[in-house]
């Protein structure tokens, strides 16, 4: 199965897209036997947007603020249905490395561009895809702790892979070889 996903990142960000993506794959493939695909990126001019102003981080009742809307509304339309995108920081300081927090129907999560531990990106987008919470598991990615996670790569539990694949934002390798 594969997710494929569009990548913005906004102009005066410098992520690391490749190393983000590959360590998603690492656990995913890994565990879940899943894959992360860019399937399209954009380059967004938005310097009010580097910095998100957002109420909270909540996955559930979360409060989308103007500033998501705005951000939240680019790089649709471009083939998935999960849109990852790479801010500067945001109000909740710099603690916050990532949230998955999102408007309804733009399903999506952002990420700080100088995040340090590898595994932000793929935390995050687990969230996202599957719905699945945080976990007391200092092994597992879904540890809401990133820098604690004690065993690397880190792991995913057999909920969480069924949680993944039965999201309905993947697709299987046969449909895109079919439809090339």
């Amino acid at each position: 199965m594969i997710l494929p996903v569009v990548v913005v990142t906004l102009v005066g960000t410098n992520p690391d897209v490749a190393r983000d993506v590959q360590t998603a794959n690492a656990v995913w493939g890994n565990e879940c036997e899943v894959w992360i695909d860019v399937v399209g990126r954009v380059t967004a001019n938005r310097p009010d947007l580097l910095v998100l102003s957002q109420e909270d981080c909540r996955l559930m009742n979360h409060v989308v603020s103007g500033d998501e809307d705005k951000l939240y509304s680019i790089g649709r339309g471009l083939g998935a249905d999960v849109v990852a995108y790479y801010i500067q920081g945001s109000s909740f300081g710099d603690f916050v490395l990532g949230c998955a927090a999102h408007p309804p129907e733009r399903r999506g999560f952002w990420m700080v561009d100088a995040a340090s531990f590898d595994f932000v990106w793929a935390h995050e987008v687990t969230h996202v895809v599957g719905g699945n919470p945080h976990v007391l598991d200092t092994n597992n990615l879904m540890y809401p702790i990133a820098d604690d996670v004690t065993n690397l790569p880190p792991d995913l539990n057999e909920d969480q892979c069924r949680r993944i694949i039965n999201d309905r934002a993947l697709v299987s390798i046969e449909s895109i070889v079919l439809s090339l």
